[in-house]
Order: C-alpha cells, then structure tokens, then sequence
C-alpha cells in the first residue's frame, strides 16, 4: 500500500501546501476535505473527498497522515479543533517541508508544521506544533516560534527572538535579535520590531 494523506481544508493555504507535498513528490495518493467543497471536486489534481465527517473512513481506508491547510491570520481557533480532532481520530500529524526550504540539522521541530517554499530555519532554532513558516522568511539561530503561530511571508526573525502561541507576524516585518513577542499577538505586515510585545497585542510598523 503506497503513502497516503489527508490535507483538511480546501482554501489558499491549501493551494501552496499542496504544491509543496505535489513537489516533494513522497505520497501516492493525496486527498482533501472541506465542509464548503462538493464532493469529487478537485484541487489541483487531487481529490475532494468529502467533509471533515468522513475523516475516521479515510483513516480507515489508508490515509494515516494529515495535516490542517487552514490558515490563520487574526485566530487559530479552527486551526485548534482541527487539529486536536484529527489527533483523536488516530493521524499521524506530519511535517511537510518544502524541498527548496534549508532546515538546519540542529533544529528543533515539533509536529503539524508547514515550513514553506525558500524559507530558512537555522541552528538551535524550536519551531512548535501547527505552526506555519511561510514562503521566503527566515527564522535565525536560537530562535523560539510556539505553537499555531505564522510567520508570513518574507518575515525575518534575527537570532534568540522568542514568539509564544497563536501570534501572527506579517508579512515583510523584521523582529531584531534578542526580542520577546507574547502569545495572541498580531504584527502587521510590514513592522520593525525592536521592543517586546505583552501579550494580546496589535502592532503596527515600528514598535519600539
């Protein structure tokens, strides 16, 4: 039986994690589920096969990985239940890690984590559950990104910064080195950041 794979989601965020896992070219069969996408659509080739209800069917049938291709921006909730619904039903939450990204060896990867086209995670780096490493950032040496939380595209965070849960840092935004970023934290694309952040904070441009 080839490698099989659910991606939960069908929308933006779908399309580029898909285009990864289409890359990488390690699964043989690749499907989909969303609750807003008729059945037997499809996306870029694969499958929509059904919604999240005939999750616990495929795990049967032979998909025993998945992975969440929800986005988030402003909340992580839907990324939250999805996850911790599929997690019940028995998958194995993978890594998917473009093939043009460079992970550095040392490292330290948790589960559920979408590291983008040309992104690069350096030395000593901890990146958390569900978190989302988009196309193009660079997330430096001695880093800390915690769970659920997206660096978007083009964001650079320089050595030893340290992001708690659910933050979203947009895109283009700088975080220099040293800086502290709490949980539940919105950075507006486009920022420099070179103070820390409490958390539950919305920050915009250079934040100081």
């Amino acid at each position: 039986m080839g490698k099989k794979i659910v991606l939960i989601g069908g929308g933006g965020h779908c399309k580029s994690v898909l285009d990864t896992l289409l890359r990488n070219n390690e699964y043989d069969e690749i499907v989909i589920t969303d609750n807003d996408i008729p059945v037997d659509s499809t996306i870029m080739g694969c499958r929509v096969a059904g919604n999240d209800d005939v999750l616990s069917d495929l795990l049967v049938s032979g998909f025993t990985d998945a992975f969440i291709t929800v986005g988030s921006i402003k909340s992580t909730k839907v990324r939250h239940i999805l996850f911790e619904k599929a997690e019940t039903i028995g998958f194995n939450m993978i890594n998917i890690i473009d093939k043009s990204a460079t992970v550095s060896e040392y490292a330290k990867l948790g589960k559920g984590i979408f590291i983008g086209k040309c992104t690069i995670v350096n030395a000593d780096a901890a990146i958390g559950d569900a978190a989302i490493i988009n196309t193009n950032s660079v997330i430096e040496h001695e880093c800390v990104v915690g769970n659920f939380t997206h660096i978007s595209v083009g964001a650079k965070l320089c050595g030893n910064v340290k992001i708690g849960n659910d933050t979203f840092i947009g895109a283009g935004s700088v975080v220099i080195q040293g800086v502290r970023i709490g949980n539940n934290v919105i950075i507006g694309a486009g920022s420099t950041v070179i103070d820390n952040v409490n958390d539950n904070a919305t920050k915009v441009g250079l934040v100081k």
